[in-house]
C-alpha cells in the first residue's frame, strides 16, 4: 500500500511528462499554420488554452496552499505536544511528527498536480483525436 502512494507521485509526473509536449506541439504548429488571420476555431482554441491554464494554476494554488496551511498547524500542534510531553527527549515522538509533516508536504504536492495533469492527458487525447480524425 505505501509502496503505491509513492508510485502516485511518479506517475502524475510522468504523464504530464508526455502529455504536456504533445500538447505544446499540436498546439504549437496550430499557431504557425494559421499564421496572422487565425480561424474561429483556431482562436476558440487558443482562447482555451488560456483558460485552462489559468483555471489550472488556481485550482493547484489553492489545493497547495490549502494543503500545506494544515500540514504546518497540525505541525505546530504536534511540536506543542511534544513540548509538553514527558516523553519529548526520547525522540521517537519527534521522528513521528517529521515523518506526518513529510507525508503531508508529498500529499499537498501531489494535489497541486492533478489538475496539471489532468487537463493536460485530456488535452492530449482530444487533440489527437483531432489530428487523426
Amino acid at each position: 500500500m505505501k509502496k503505491r502512494k509513492k508510485n502516485k507521485l511518479n506517475d502524475d509526473v510522468a504523464q504530464l511528462a508526455v502529455a504536456a509536449p504533445m500538447v505544446i506541439a499540436h498546439r504549437m504548429r496550430r499557431m504557425v499554420q494559421a499564421g496572422a488571420s487565425p480561424s474561429t476555431d483556431d482562436r476558440r482554441e487558443m482562447n482555451r488554452m488560456g483558460e485552462e491554464k489559468f483555471d489550472a494554476f488556481t485550482e493547484s494554488w489553492n489545493g497547495t496552499a490549502t494543503g500545506m496551511t494544515l500540514a504546518y498547524m497540525n505541525f505546530g500542534l504536534d511540536l506543542m505536544r511534544l513540548a509538553w510531553s514527558p516523553w519529548y527527549r526520547t525522540g521517537g515522538l519527534m521522528k513521528a511528527a517529521a515523518v506526518r509533516f513529510s507525508e503531508a508536504t508529498r500529499t499537498s504536492m501531489e494535489g497541486s498536480l492533478i489538475p496539471v495533469r489532468r487537463r493536460a492527458v485530456a488535452n492530449a487525447k482530444r487533440l489527437g483525436r483531432k489530428c487523426r480524425g
